[in-house]
């Protein structure tokens, strides 16, 4: 992989001579260990591959990592032990872009082109959205622009930053308020109303967004830094625009109610698409093991020996019927004794935690003893923080010296950053529980 020398670092080359893009992950500022939305991203983008791909969602290609010092992998650039992505280049930029520099036109002259980055957008989500997975900061500078060489001048839209997106359980599921890892849950002038009033919220925020973007298609940019004065600039352009089919789809993709807005596959349904020969894409449910080819067969076994009972599909399956309980190891054990001093209310950490200790012991021969190893430690404070709903924060851990944390009075974050580099790799860079 070669590296263009430009300042953003961004595009590559492959040993073809193809042009790829390069997403090197930012350090938390705070600790210099990885972001939530690092994680998030990688691990959702990590499953959607293969026969799991769209072709409106981001493909990862391939992930780079590297120690600090560079050499292999050097020119991967910045980032956490110099972990970066390698993606799809779309040469066309952003919609956004796009809107302002009118690849995409105004007016009548657009029509065709909005229907089909409509259509694009909207079969992502459905897709998304049949597998329980929301977005959560879909908006204008996420949703690049393609131009398939053997298909005219058809416009193919892309969704792209994966760094908020989570599975959630059941069709109807909600997050409750403030159900975020992160500080900010999405970008106001797209943000649902549901999400600005801090109510509970789920699958239908994304469809007010895409609602959003395609209103930004039709009129133009629209920036506010205020949710509140999104929501009343948004009210004003919608209930100005002249009726017309897809008019129509903003309007019911930018309905208050969440309960009446149009979900992804009702948007799909509408005459608009008819119109243009466009159809409703089938469902398609997403084969977790399949994005992962290279697992072999010891894996599942070693899954089953992790209290199996625990172990559901992301998708939120249905639970299978309780069996005889089985005595727990010592490492079970412990892993329970830990996630009980770090408040773990999701059930799914300490199984998440088990597991990434199965890994780990692969390069620990020492893990199970937390007095002369902390990756036990840090399997569970990796499992915390990307299951739980509060973030644990982890200067508090090293500045505790065993006093609210007895089990962690030795914690030290710099080891930490080691252990959570490497707890990655050994799940081939997904962290989300899987058989």
């Amino acid at each position: 992989m070669h590296r263009r020398n430009n300042n953003n670092n961004k595009c590559v080359y492959n040993d073809s001579g193809d042009a790829l893009a390069l997403k090197s992950f930012d350090a938390d500022e705070d600790h210099n260990t990885m972001e939530l939305g690092t994680l998030r991203e990688l691990s959702v983008l990590r499953i959607l591959r293969h026969e799991n791909g769209h072709a409106n969602i981001v493909q990862m290609i391939d992930i780079q990592e590297a120690a600090a010092g560079g050499e292999e992998g050097e020119d991967c650039g910045g980032g956490i032990g110099n972990l970066s992505m390698i993606m799809p280049l779309y040469k066309m930029g952003d919609l956004r872009g796009a809107v302002k520099r009118g690849i995409v036109l105004p007016g009548l002259a657009g029509r065709k082109q909005r229907v089909e980055i409509a259509h694009g957008l909207l079969s992502a989500v459905a897709f998304l959205h049949d597998n329980h997975i929301i977005h959560r900061d879909i908006k204008s500078d996420n949703v690049m622009i393609t131009m398939p060489d053997d298909d005219g001048d058809r416009i193919v839209p892309v969704l792209i930053d994966f760094s908020l997106a989570k599975f959630i359980h059941g069709t109807n599921a909600v997050l409750p308020p403030g159900a975020t890892h992160t500080g900010e849950i999405g970008t106001p002038t797209y943000t649902a109303p549901e999400v600005v009033a801090r109510e509970e919220y789920g699958l239908p925020s994304d469809l007010w967004s895409v609602g959003v973007v395609l209103l930004e298609s039709m009129i133009g940019e629209l920036t506010v830094d205020r949710d509140k004065a999104a929501a009343r600039l948004i009210e004003e352009k919608k209930e100005s625009l002249p009726d017309s089919p897809f008019v129509t789809l903003v309007r019911g993709l930018l309905e208050t109610d969440a309960n009446k807005r149009l979900t992804a596959r009702e948007a799909l349904a509408l005459p608009v698409f008819e119109k243009f020969g466009l159809t409703i894409p089938p469902v398609r449910i997403i084969n977790i093991n399949a994005a992962f080819v290279d697992t072999n067969d010891d894996e599942e076994a070693e899954s089953k020996n992790v209290n199996e009972n625990a172990l559901k599909t992301i998708n939120g399956n249905k639970k299978k019927p309780p069996t005889k309980p089985q005595k727990l190891s010592p490492r079970e054990r412990m892993v329970k004794k830990l996630c009980h001093e770090l408040e773990c209310k999701n059930p799914k950490s300490e199984v998440a935690a088990l597991i990434y200790a199965s890994r780990m012991e692969e390069i620990d021969a020492e893990l199970d003893n937390i007095t002369h190893s902390q990756s036990l430690l840090d399997c569970t404070i990796l499992a915390s923080r990307f299951y739980e709903e509060d973030l644990l924060c982890i200067e508090e851990l090293e500045e505790d010296d065993g006093g609210y944390y007895p089990s962690f009075k030795h914690f030290q974050i710099e080891t930490f950053r080691d252990n959570e580099m490497a707890i990655l790799s050994k799940m081939d860079y997904c962290l989300y529980i899987r058989r």
